[in-house]
């Protein structure tokens, strides 16, 4: 299986979650570093490091490629890899923030589902995964182009649930709300000098006033239900949306 966005926080943590049921993850992600210390931590022969950037089609490609030679399919994709632009509105939000967020959340997700279609297809079975975020629904106080590209992912995961259901594949979307994990910082050193200056944070006026759990969730609570998704009790479970947000949706 293929896990993007593995080196820390959710990714990690559904990595952890696989590799500790005896599945072969191939972790990938654009920082080696994190790559490495994730699989440290791991420890295990069945985690592997590969640095990618899922922006990147035909890196994607040699991936999927080097998954199918070794393993001889490909099973499950965890598409779990964006970035985040923290409380950036319409005025905040220039071109450049725009295409870099929306690249590498919503047209890096398009191609790496892309990039396993095929050999899903060929096997007649897979599970696609992916990572959305309740902002897809409730945009205050994520980032506009954030916000965009979750939405866009609930599309995207809709429409390939429709296409490759007939051939035993599924396709969902696990949406999380406040998660404990370090995507600002990592957002920050990916998206450079066109992340918008803010300070504007998730605090805990909004987990006590919106969150009926009143408090963020664990990346392993993440990992959880992409564990379910990936598993034979959610073989009729297709297009959907599975919301693990403390109850922030019924707010």
């Amino acid at each position: 299986m293929i896990i993007t966005g593995a080196g820390a926080g959710i990714g990690a943590a559904a990595a952890k979650a696989f590799v500790d049921a005896g599945d072969r993850v191939y972790l990938a992600d654009l920082s080696l570093d994190r790559l490495k210390a994730t699989v440290a931590h791991l420890g295990s022969p069945l985690a592997s490091a590969h640095q990618v950037d899922v922006t990147d089609a035909d890196a994607v490609d040699a991936l999927v490629e080097l998954v199918k030679t070794e393993s001889g399919s490909v099973d499950v994709l965890v598409s779990n890899a964006g970035v985040f632009d923290a409380a950036a509105g319409i005025e905040a939000t220039t071109h450049a923030l725009w295409e870099k967020v929306v690249g590498i959340n919503l047209t890096g997700t398009f191609n790496v589902v892309k990039a396993v279609t095929g050999p899903m297809v060929e096997q007649r079975a897979g599970r696609i995964i992916s990572i959305g975020s309740i902002a897809a629904q409730r945009s205050m106080p994520d980032g506009l182009a954030y916000c965009t590209s979750k939405a866009g992912i609930e599309g995207l995961i809709r429409r390939a649930a429709y296409d490759l259901g007939p051939y035993g594949i599924t396709a969902n979307v696990v949406a999380p709300g406040v998660v404990r994990t370090d995507i600002r910082a990592t957002s920050t050193e990916i998206l450079g000098d066109v992340v918008p200056d803010t300070n504007v944070r998730i605090g805990d006026s909004v987990m006590d006033s919106l969150i009926p759990a009143r408090r963020g969730g664990e990346p392993s609570e993440i990992a959880a239900a992409v564990f379910f998704l990936a598993g034979p009790g959610a073989a009729y479970v297709n297009g959907d949306v599975l919301h693990v947000d403390g109850g922030w949706i019924a707010a």
